[in-house]
This record gives structure tokens, C-alpha cells and sequence, in this order.
């Protein structure tokens, strides 16, 4: 297709690498971050750096599906903050924590989820809280009631990485070849959610949790909307040995190296669909570390915002990614059929799971 940045070239496709390795052999990756400055500041930069950048973003989901961003403006004192925050939360005792348990998945409410029930029907080593936005109020819901220790600089870091999300889509339509207020109307009132995410220590083993060495602390899985805005932990494949986030690049597990004050950023099966597959949605997993290191000993700590357009937007391929080489691959569908139909066939999870069961 035609998007602004060069055509896109057919993608070769080697099929998902093994999910059950313990560790990839590849060294950890940093990726040069592109700056998003000047989509956050126009009146400061030129259309040559909003060029600069939005190609270079173009380039990052025809052929890697991730990419790590600088220059975003939020504030590291409201990161660290959270970081403590979460960490205060998690630490505190089980039957403290329960108090806000949230139900089950798809239940619509903020709230805690514990280690098992955080992903029904997987053993993944994970507890985490999540923070919902409505419709009627966005992040600042008068009827939920959240822990002391989260209340209000959770709805602080909300709203800060909601605004980045929107200059994303900036880019992102620069990129596509677009006007840059396209998806404004798609994300008037997005349909996201927060996730904070506390992977236990696994030495000694979290309660009700087989550990063994190489158990994934995340399974191998593609996300299901828009743009994952994920802080990842800053002792991502440390000295220590920490274990973390690896992304399946033409079938090689690429273990992603933390960056100082960016954010890793990947799209979901919907942005794939919208760009007809000029993007990737690129599965991922969280790899553990060695259970002999100090790093098996502490804890990991992220922190996602999982952005989606409001449920009754129609998605349809956007037409500068139509043309006769690459005709429209799907329907138009709205929103929320699209979610309803990736979560329950768990879309590029059920690959690596049926790769498993052979």
C-alpha cells in the first residue's frame, strides 16, 4: 500500500517461534527510541521532524511490530511515584488486597485480580489491578472505590498516558498517510483499561503456583485493540539475570532491553486489521529468570495502558493501505465484535498453545 512512507514490502511469514523455550539464545535488544516530541509539541518542531519520526514509526510496525518512544513529556517523578505506589499495594497482606478483588475477566469493573485469577485458565505467575475507564466519567469513576495506596496517582498516570496515546495517533495518521486528527473521532471515548502488573518472586514460589525452571512468568500472545503503552521494568535482562519481555521477530524470541524514561510500544490484533496487516501485531511473552539467580528472589513490575476505540466505532481497512496490490482483507466490523471475537478464540495464543500440545 501507498501510506505516506514508502510501500510496504510482503512480509515473509516463518511461522511463531517455539513458545516453551526457557530463554532465547539472542543477546537482549535495545531499540533506538523514536521521539514523539514533536507530535506532543507541534508548536516547537517542524513538519520535517514529524516526518522524521512518523516515518521511522512506519518503519518500526512493517517490521518489527514494537517500538520504543522518547520525548513523550510524562513527568519521571509521576512514573517513580507509581512505581512506589503499585509497590506499596503489592506487598501488602492478601486478605488487604482481596478487599478490591474484581471478579472475574470481562466483568467490566476496576479492581484486583490475584495470582491464577488475573488470567482465568492459566498459571501464569502474575497478580495485577486494573483501572477501567468509563464512558460517563473516563478514569475518575465516583462510584469505584481503590486502595489508598493507588487512589489518585493511578487516575494521575491515566490521564497523562491517555494524552500520549492521542499524540501516538497523531503520528500514527502522518504515518498512514492521513490527516493528523483521523482517529480522533475512533477515540473520542476510548474503551481502555490500566493494567498494573506485580510478577511475584519465584524463589520461594507464589502460593498455589508450580514453578519450575523455564516457566514463562507471561505465555506467548498478541494483544487484542489498539496501542499497548507498556513501563516496563527497569531490571529487564539485568546483570542479576531478571528475565522479561521478548517479542517474536520472524521466528526468533528477541529479549527487549529496558530504556531510561521511554516507553515499549506495540499495536493489537485491531490495529493490524485497520492498517490491512501493513502493521503487525506482534505476539509476545515474559520470559523467567534462572531460578539459581538473585533475580529469581525479587519481584516485576509493569505497568500497561491497553487503548481500544469506543466499542460501537466501525473498523474497516483504512484506505490508504487499499490498493490493487493489497486489496481490503477484512470487513468492516464494529469494535466490539472484533474484541468479543479475538478474546474468545484468543487469537495469536492459540497458536503457540496448539505449537505446545503437539
Amino acid at each position: 500500500c501507498d501510506c505516506g512512507a514508502g510501500g510496504a514490502e510482503p512480509r515473509q511469514v516463518l511461522g511463531p517461534a517455539p513458545a516453551d523455550l526457557p530463554r532465547s539464545p539472542l543477546r537482549p535488544r535495545g531499540f533506538d527510541a523514536i521521539d514523539l516530541a514533536p507530535f506532543v509539541w507541534p508548536e516547537r518542531y517542524s513538519d520535517e521532524a514529524r516526518q522524521r519520526s512518523a516515518r521511522s514509526w512506519d518503519e518500526s510496525f512493517r517490521t518489527v511490530g514494537f517500538a520504543v518512544i522518547e520525548g513523550h513529556g510524562v513527568a519521571p517523578e509521576l512514573v517513580e511515584d507509581l512505581r512506589t505506589a503499585a509497590t506499596a499495594f503489592f506487598r501488602a497482606p492478601s486478605d488487604y488486597k482481596h478487599r478490591y478483588f474484581r471478579g472475574p475477566q470481562m466483568t467490566g469493573r476496576s479492581g484486583y485480580s490475584p495470582v491464577g485469577a488475573a488470567n482465568a485458565g492459566h498459571s501464569d505467575p502474575v497478580e495485577g489491578y486494573m483501572f477501567m475507564r468509563y464512558q460517563a466519567h473516563g478514569w475518575m469513576n465516583p462510584t469505584e472505590k481503590h486502595p489508598d495506596e493507588l487512589n489518585g496517582i493511578g487516575q494521575r498516570y491515566c490521564n497523562e498516558i491517555e494524552r500520549v496515546m492521542h499524540a501516538l495517533h497523531r503520528m500514527s495518521a502522518m504515518a498512514l498517510g492521513l490527516e493528523e486528527s483521523y482517529f480522533e473521532p475512533f477515540f473520542k471515548d476510548p474503551a481502555s483499561v490500566l493494567v498494573v502488573s506485580n510478577y511475584p518472586p519465584l524463589r520461594p514460589p507464589p502460593p498455589q503456583v508450580k514453578i519450575h525452571e523455564g516457566k514463562l512468568r507471561y505465555r506467548a500472545h498478541s494483544d487484542y485493540t489498539g496501542f499497548t503503552i507498556l513501563m516496563q521494568d527497569e531490571t529487564d535482562f539485568d546483570a542479576a539475570g531478571g528475565g522479561g519481555l521478548e517479542i517474536d521477530i520472524e521466528g526468533e524470541w528477541v529479549p527487549v532491553k529496558p530504556k531510561k524514561d521511554c516507553f515499549v510500544i506495540n499495536i493489537g490484533d485491531l490495529f493490524e486489521t485497520w492498517t490491512n496487516d501493513r502493521w503487525r501485531s506482534t505476539p509476545h511473552r515474559v520470559v523467567s529468570p534462572k531460578l539459581s539467580t538473585a533475580a529469581a528472589a525479587r519481584n516485576r513490575l509493569t505497568v500497561m495502558l491497553f487503548s481500544g476505540p469506543a466499542l460501537d466505532a466501525i473498523i474497516a481497512p483504512i484506505s490508504t493501505c487499499v490498493d490493487d496490490e493489497h486489496p481490503a482483507r477484512y470487513p468492516a466490523v464494529p469494535a466490539a465484535d472484533h474484541l468479543r471475537g479475538v478474546y474468545k478464540t484468543k487469537s495469536k495464543e492459540a497458536v503457540y498453545k496448539h505449537q505446545l500440545q503437539r
